[in-house]
């Protein structure tokens, strides 16, 4: 398999993942997903919104446009909202990045922040952002699960994907 074909797959496969997430939790009574809980972010909400910024942030990087003064922003009180740009997120990320090749995947980025020093080819950051969400989507169902949330969990591993 074609490295672009195994990054098209990933990308599509994170799109499909989100959006049985957010399907799922848009079944839910809204005041849940701002109920607090012991995770990395307190809320199903604020899950929702820092997977949503980091796909951005790290689109952003991959399309090599500048991410300086990159909006890091939380929403209140915006759910809904919050939801439908993940989804429209994932979407836009496997739509625009379905078009780099093998060598624009092969390119090495060079990213420079605060927090983080890295050189490596396009492709591992993609990597690493399709995991980043896979990560946190595990972290809103165990949330869920902590505020007595039982029923329609979907299932979002690859392997059901495929």
């Amino acid at each position: 398999m074609s490295l672009h074909r195994l990054i098209n797959s990933n990308l599509a496969y994170n799109t499909w993942a989100n959006e049985r997430i957010v399907q799922w939790l848009t079944t839910l009574d809204e005041s849940i997903l701002y109920q607090q809980a012991d995770s990395s972010y307190s809320s199903i909400d604020l899950t929702v919104q820092h997977i949503h910024r980091v796909e951005r942030y790290w689109s952003t990087f991959i399309h090599e446009k500048d991410i300086t003064d990159f909006d890091w922003s939380v929403l209140e009180n915006q759910a809904t909202q919050n939801l439908i740009d993940l989804q429209s997120q994932s979407l836009l990320m496997q739509q625009s990045m379905a078009n780099f090749d093998e060598s624009q995947l092969n390119q090495v980025l060079v990213l420079d922040t605060p927090w983080s020093k890295n050189n490596q080819a396009r492709f591992h950051y993609i990597f690493h952002m399709l995991n980043h969400s896979t990560y946190h989507r595990g972290q809103i169902v165990s949330i869920a699960r902590q505020l007595g949330v039982t029923e329609g969990i979907p299932g979002t591993d690859y392997n059901g994907f495929n």
